[in-house]
């Protein structure tokens, strides 16, 4: 249990900073980075089906997942304000801001996990 509290503690740290990391490691080839993203999450759920892993690997697995599915987005994100600016402007044909949405997303699934951690420690 102390050590899935350690691991939500280290996710939410790395969500607050995803932001700074996703704009530094930003490649000329947005696509490329979706594609690898993909295939780590696919390797990982595999890897957590088949393998005996310790619950501490298990953790690691899951957050690595997390990471990547996080940075996912936020390239995916990316991609379509350069792609479509439609979407930044909030002209879109359902007058619906995307990119706010996609925003949205990623501060609920912050406050996911700040309750799951908050749980954990009771």
């Amino acid at each position: 249990m102390h050590t899935l509290k350690i691991a939500l503690k280290s996710i939410m740290a790395g969500l607050v900073l995803l932001p700074v990391i996703a704009t530094a490691h930003s490649s000329h080839k947005p696509v490329d980075d979706i594609a690898k993203y993909d295939q780590i999450v696919t390797k990982r759920q595999i890897e957590f089906k088949q393998s005996q892993q310790t619950t501490e690997e298990k953790i690691q697995n899951l957050q690595d997942q997390i990471s990547a599915l996080e940075s996912k987005m936020l390239t995916l994100r990316n991609l379509m304000a350069s792609d479509y600016p439609h979407i930044k402007q909030k002209m879109s044909k359902y007058k619906f801001d995307y990119m706010e949405s996609v925003d949205d997303i990623l501060v609920q699934l912050k406050k996911v996990l700040t309750q799951t951690d908050t749980l954990l420690d009771q």
